[in-house]
């Protein structure tokens, strides 16, 4: 999958009754070939609306991201590097913030506006499918062995 059609996805999973978390977390594994089955949805069921609606915390579809990015490129073991992926995380959610000026989720959604049948949200969270899509085709930082400044 390109970027569009993993926007595409996520719209349609948002639209077909998936909120914003577990839409850019399915998406981006099926444009992977990540065999996750029903593994993503559940993983990323209480991130929606800002952690359990409570609408207080990130919004969901930067957490979902985030799960993506972990499952696709995360670490396999306590002494492996993760400097790169913590790069990846902190520029993922920074061009989310560009969107709107906010990663909480009620400040978000006043960003957004009135909107009807959440549709502007809809939208941001595919904008947010297709800007780590972007990210993770991207190769990362390189850093040499041994120079890595994680801490097990």
């Amino acid at each position: 999958m390109d970027k569009i059609q993993v926007e595409q996805r996520t719209y349609e999973l948002f639209q077909g009754g998936f909120h914003c978390a577990e839409s850019v977390l399915a998406a981006l594994l099926e444009a992977s070939g990540a065999e996750a089955g029903e593994f993503a949805t559940k993983a990323a069921t209480a991130f929606g609306g800002g952690m359990g609606r409570s609408k207080e915390e990130t919004c969901g579809a930067i957490t979902g991201g985030m799960l993506a990015l972990g499952v696709l490129q995360g670490r396999t073991g306590p002494g492996q590097c993760w400097d790169n992926i913590a790069a990846r995380a902190a520029e993922f959610r920074e061009k989310v913030r560009a969107i709107t000026g906010h990663t909480r989720c009620r400040d978000v959604l006043e960003a957004l506006g009135p909107q009807e049948n959440m549709e502007k949200c809809k939208r941001l969270t595919a904008s947010s499918a297709g800007i780590l899509h972007e990210l993770l085709e991207k190769p990362g930082p390189c850093i040499p062995a041994g120079t890595c400044g994680c801490r097990p």
